[in-house]
C-alpha cells in the first residue's frame, strides 16, 4: 500500500512537471479555456429569466452545478488525462509498456499524460463556485469535498467507458463523445432527469453523484442522502477499476488482436 502511494505521488509530480514545463502553451490554453466557458454563463441567465424556477432549481443551483462539472473536468484532464487515451493506447498496443512498470497498471495509464487546458477549467470552475458562495450564500466548507467526490465519479466514468476499447476497435472517437456528454449531463439541472433518465443518472452514468446530490445537500442538508452518495461513488469506482482489469486480462491473453494460444 505504501509503495503504491509513493508510486502515485511520483506519477503526479511527473504530470505537474510536464504541464508546467510548457508555461506559454499552458497560459494561452488556460486563457482561452476560461473564455470558452464564460460564453455559456449568459445562456443560464436567459433560461432562468424565462423560467426562474425549474422544479426547485434556480439560477444559483445551475451555476453551482456548472462550476462543479467544469472543475471535475479540469482536474481529471490535468492529473489523469491518460484515462481518456486508454482506447487509443489499446489500439496501438501501447499498454504493453505499462505492464512492465510497477503495479498498479491503472495508475501508470492514468498519469501517462496531462492536458494543460485543465488549469483554465479548474480556475474557472473554482471561481464560479466561489462566486456562488459569496453571491448566493452557499457554504464554502463542503465545496472541496464535492469537487473531490465529483472528480472520482468522472474519472471512474471515463475509465469504465474507456475500458470498452478492449473489445471495440477504434473506439477513441466514440469514447470522447461519451466523456463530453457525461460531463455535460452533470452540469444540467436535476429536474430534467425523470423516469429512465433518472435511473441512468444514478447508476450507469451517475452524474447525480457529481452535482445533483451535492446541491441537494447544500440546500436541504440531507446527511443520509449524502452518505448514500459517498457509498455510491466508492461502489462506482470499484466497478470501473474491476471492469478495467477484466479488460486488461483479455488484452494480455492476446484475444484483443486475434491471437490464440
Amino acid at each position: 500500500m505504501g509503495s503504491n502511494f509513493q508510486f502515485l505521488l511520483a506519477l503526479v509530480r511527473m504530470t505537474f512537471k510536464s504541464a508546467v514545463g510548457q508555461r506559454s502553451a499552458l497560459l494561452i490554453r488556460a486563457f482561452f479555456s476560461v473564455i470558452t466557458h464564460l460564453i455559456y454563463i449568459p445562456v443560464w441567465y436567459v433560461v432562468f429569466s424565462v423560467a426562474p424556477d425549474l422544479s426547485g432549481w434556480r439560477l444559483e443551483h445551475a451555476l453551482y452545478a456548472y462550476g462543479l462539472a467544469i472543475s471535475c473536468w479540469g482536474i481529471v484532464s490535468l492529473l489523469a488525462f491518460g484515462l481518456r487515451m486508454i482506447p487509443e493506447q489499446i489500439d496501438h498496443g501501447e499498454l504493453d509498456s505499462y505492464l512492465t512498470l510497477p503495479k498498479p497498471v491503472i495508475l501508470s495509464a492514468a498519469f501517462s499524460s496531462s492536458k494543460n487546458t485543465g488549469v483554465g477549467e479548474v480556475l474557472f470552475g473554482v471561481c464560479l463556485l466561489i462566486f456562488c458562495g459569496i453571491h448566493y450564500g452557499f457554504s464554502f466548507v463542503p465545496m472541496p469535498f464535492f469537487v473531490l467526490m465529483g472528480s472520482v465519479v468522472f474519472a471512474s466514468g471515463i475509465l469504465f467507458f474507456a475500458t470498452l476499447g478492449f473489445w471495440l476497435k477504434q473506439f477513441i472517437g466514440s469514447a470522447e463523445e461519451i466523456y463530453f456528454n457525461f460531463n455535460l449531463m452533470a452540469s444540467r439541472p436535476a429536474p430534467i432527469f425523470t423516469g429512465a433518465l433518472k435511473i441512468i443518472a444514478l447508476t450507469l452514468v451517475p452524474v447525480s453523484l457529481m452535482s445533483h446530490i451535492p446541491i441537494d445537500f447544500v440546500v436541504h442538508h440531507h446527511w443520509l442522502t449524502l452518505t448514500y452518495a459517498v457509498l455510491g461513488v466508492a461502489a462506482y469506482a470499484v466497478l470501473a477499476v474491476s471492469f478495467f482489469y477484466l479488460g486488461l486480462r483479455f488484452y494480455e491473453s492476446g484475444n484483443r488482436f486475434g491471437i490464440k494460444g
